[in-house]
């Protein structure tokens, strides 16, 4: 769950400045944004796991980010099914729901979500330099917090940081991919990998929900299948709401 910060600290700090296809509206979460109850379906094959386990639900609000507040969190039936019996689970796929929390009480117009869309954009043609401050000072404090947490040292890096695509940009949705390099200390073994990152911002009854898809990358493939179902699960949650 360690690479969990990846995703999160991406989407938090841009806030602030297999293709596995999606389930019809009838399989979906209803998750409180404001006064807005907002739909999302949930993608074959995966689970929410704040209504499932209580435990990987809070190891995953551990790596929250300070601008975007978490509010679904899934992963596969396999890994949690692995979980729930006690077995190690790396957890090379996940799912994250976030929203921006200075916007949860607002009613936000399309203009300001078409701000939105052109300041992430814009962001992507310098990513690293322009959020590496930021991203240093986030994985600090994650760092001290999941270590208070987990009573051990744990140290996290963030490597290079590569924007992948713009794979969609309308009036609904915007959503992007990165790759990064991640790396995690903890006691004296080291982990690298390797991290696919996309993003959909939707703009949902006045809401931006914003969906992001990881995983591990392993080959050129895994990027085009993250960019399909990220595409697929932002059309579901649309066609829900």
């Amino acid at each position: 769950m360690t690479t969990l910060r990846f995703a999160i600290l991406v989407i938090a700090t841009s806030l602030a400045a297999s293709g596995v296809r999606a389930q019809p509206p009838g399989n979906a979460s209803s998750f409180q944004i404001g006064t807005a109850a907002i739909l999302v379906p949930t993608p074959q094959g995966f689970v929410e796991t704040s209504r499932r386990s209580k435990e990987l639900w809070d190891k995953a609000l551990a790596y929250r980010g300070g601008a975007a507040r978490i509010i679904g969190h899934f992963v596969t039936e396999k890994d949690l099914a692995a979980f729930e019996k006690g077995k190690e689970v790396t957890f090379k796929e996940y799912l994250l729901v976030q929203t921006p929390r200075s916007a949860e009480s607002l009613i936000a117009t399309q203009a300001q979500f078409d701000k939105l869309r052109s300041g992430t954009v814009a962001l992507q043609a310098d990513l690293a330099e322009k959020i590496e401050p930021r991203l240093s000072t986030e994985l600090e404090r994650i760092s001290k917090n999941v270590s208070t947490a987990k009573g051990e040292d744990i140290k996290f890096r963030l490597g290079e940081i590569i924007p992948v695509s713009v794979d969609r940009n309308d009036s609904r949705v915007l959503i992007h991919t990165v790759l990064a390099q991640v790396s995690t200390s903890q006691e004296k073994s080291k982990t690298n990998q390797n991290m696919i990152s996309t993003t959909a911002y939707c703009f949902v009854s006045g809401k931006v929900v914003v969906l992001i898809a990881y995983r591990h990358f392993l080959t050129p493939q895994d990027i085009q299948s993250s960019r399909t179902f990220v595409n697929s699960w932002a059309n579901s949650v649309l066609s829900a709401n």
